[in-house]
């Protein structure tokens, strides 16, 4: 008896020194992060291990520390783990209400995400916070939300080890026994008990198996009950969790209420688990209520006496770790509170900052706005005075020097008609006239190009018309003239170009009519493109002889194009063909 007992006694230190190296390598990991985001993880971590080892208070130190070292504005799959693992550790103080509030946390958060498994882990624990608070209804109603949000399959992994559905229906058949369903709760432990051997739930299965024990407890069904809750204890020791052995070491009590010495038995061996093992309050508080229970009928005084102790003790500390808890979360809330606020602080800052830039952007839009109306303004007043001045120009044009060429040319044109005129005399006079009609036409295309009512490719067509028409007027040359150009009066063309234009066309015309030795001039104009003027002039003349390919005629069309950004071709062909490309 002795060997077991030191054989019993060095497996539980050797699970002890297990325990405090996995938490010392934990704590290791911890120190060794660099970053936020590591130490995040890795203290979430050592508030789980200290969960599973049932030291609810180091698990909430931890968890502590993982809130402080994040944002409260932060909303991701973390911070829903940290209101689910505060919920529960809340359920376990017996702070159900506060339970709630964070499962409610961890609902609005998943659902913002989108996770139907975290919504499901929320809904969960807020169910068994008011179930402990006596709320059935809505505890039925979100341990079915539970269901409902569970993924059939649950691919990923997670920083937390999520709830299954055999805790979810474990616990609906526990709802259903509180509230006198023992068929129902039978029924939805036998789904729980599946699921849980499908998976080899380490916490599920002794759980289950301690729930058909209080069914059968609760039915007078002794033989049924104690099977189970042996079951339970087996595989509750062989996953180490001795709270769940704890329980069932009270619910044995209950099994052998006539028998003393039984029930004497398994009560010693609650108080050694006691002893021995890390347990939270809320299951010494159970396990010790129902001894009194038991003690009461039995009249045990002694025992009575001690059970009793142990209550107010186990009362006062979680009445004293209560407060630790309210003190807690008033502090935990104070901090979040000065970090929301240093957040909004510094969020006026950016938007003050990002306002200053706002007005000093609109400032220099005024500023570039006011400048450019006022180029604006000036370039278009110089454009009128501009404009002004042209006309100005062409009507002292036309009036005084137009008027003093045709005053030229009449005299000259009644010397030649004077019979008393010798014929020297009507060789200058002759020459006079030509001079001043040639003079008389190119001032007239100058106030032509002057003229700003005269600037589309209509205006410009008929003009060339009337040239070609008058040229050709008393010579051997049949002209023409014809262009396919819609909407002409809407096109427009500026006074130079129109100058250029039309001097490199009367060029053209004036070199066919001296030298072609043509009958025949046809001039066409047509749009090749939406931005491309051309203007072929064709006559059925010699066409060019090489030796006159580069005069000054030529020369000076070449010029005028060029600088209209255009092209110019000649080529013989059937007499002489003359293409200009012009960019309107």
């Amino acid at each position: 008896m002795k060997f077991f007992l030191n054989i019993f006694l060095l497996l539980i230190f050797a699970a002890g020194k297990a325990q405090d190296l996995s938490y010392k390598v934990k704590l290791q990991e911890f120190k060794n992060c660099t970053k936020a985001e590591c130490k995040v993880t890795k203290s979430f971590l050592l508030a789980e291990h200290f969960l599973e080892t049932d030291d609810i208070q180091s698990s909430q130190k931890w968890l502590d520390v993982t809130k402080d070292l994040i944002s409260p504005a932060q909303s991701d799959t973390t911070t829903v783990f940290i209101h689910s693992l505060q919920s529960e550790l809340f359920y376990y103080d017996g702070l159900f209400q506060f339970g709630i509030n964070e499962a409610e946390k961890a609902i609005q958060k998943a659902k913002q995400l989108s996770e139907n498994l975290l919504i499901a882990n929320g809904y969960f624990f807020k169910g068994i916070n008011q179930m402990e608070m006596n709320q059935f209804n809505e505890a039925e109603k979100s341990l079915w939300k539970a269901r409902d949000f569970q993924p059939d399959n649950i691919a990923r992994s997670s920083i937390r080890s999520t709830i299954q559905e055999e805790h979810i229906f474990n616990n609906i058949a526990q709802l259903k026994l509180k509230i006198y369903q023992s068929d129902s709760a039978v029924w939805y432990n036998s789904k729980a008990y599946q699921f849980a051997k499908k998976v080899n739930s380490k916490r599920g299965i002794p759980n289950v198996e301690q729930t058909f024990g209080q069914i059968y407890l609760e039915e007078k069904k002794m033989d049924s009950a104690v099977f189970y809750f042996q079951k339970s204890i087996l595989s509750a020791q062989k996953s180490e969790y001795f709270d769940i052995v704890l329980l069932n070491y009270g619910f044995m009590m209950q099994c052998y209420e006539e028998n003393q010495i039984e029930n004497n038995r398994w009560f010693e061996k609650g108080l050694e688990l006691i002893n021995q093992k890390i347990i939270n309050s809320t299951f010494q508080h159970y396990f010790y209520k129902v001894a009194l229970n038991v003690f009461k009928k039995t009249n045990q005084i002694g025992k009575l006496s001690f059970v009793q102790e142990k209550l107010i003790s186990i009362n006062e500390e979680t009445r004293l770790k209560g407060n630790l808890n309210i003190q807690n979360i008033t502090e935990q809330y104070s901090k979040n509170e000065n970090k929301l606020l240093l957040l909004q602080v510094e969020e006026l800052k950016k938007q003050r900052k990002f306002t200053i830039l706002q007005l000093i952007a609109a400032l220099l839009s005024v500023i570039i706005l006011s400048l450019v109306i006022i180029i604006i303004r000036r370039k278009n007043k110089i454009q009128k005075t501009l404009l002004q001045q042209k006309n100005e120009i062409s009507k002292d044009l036309h009036d005084d020097i137009g008027s003093g060429l045709s005053s030229i040319l009449i005299h000259a044109d009644l010397l030649l008609k004077n019979d008393e005129t010798s014929d020297k005399q009507k060789i200058l006079a002759s020459k006079i006239n030509l001079t001043g009609k040639e003079i008389s036409q190119r001032l007239n295309t100058f106030i032509w190009s002057l003229n700003a009512e005269h600037n589309t490719l209509q205006h410009f067509s008929e003009y060339v018309k009337l040239y070609g028409a008058t040229l050709f007027e008393e010579t051997p040359i049949a002209f023409s003239f014809s262009t396919t150009v819609e909407d002409s009066e809407l096109i427009k063309m500026h006074g130079h170009l129109r100058k250029n234009l039309f001097y490199a066309i009367k060029e053209v015309l004036n070199n066919s009519l001296k030298h072609a030795q043509a009958t025949k001039i046809d001039v066409k104009m047509k749009l090749i493109s939406s931005k491309q003027f051309q203007i072929a002039i064709q006559d059925n003349g010699t066409g060019i002889s090489k030796e006159n390919a580069f005069g000054n005629g030529l020369k000076n069309i070449q010029n005028r194009v060029e600088q209209m950004n255009g092209t110019f071709s000649m080529k013989t062909e059937k007499g002489l063909l003359t293409l200009l490309i012009i960019p309107l």
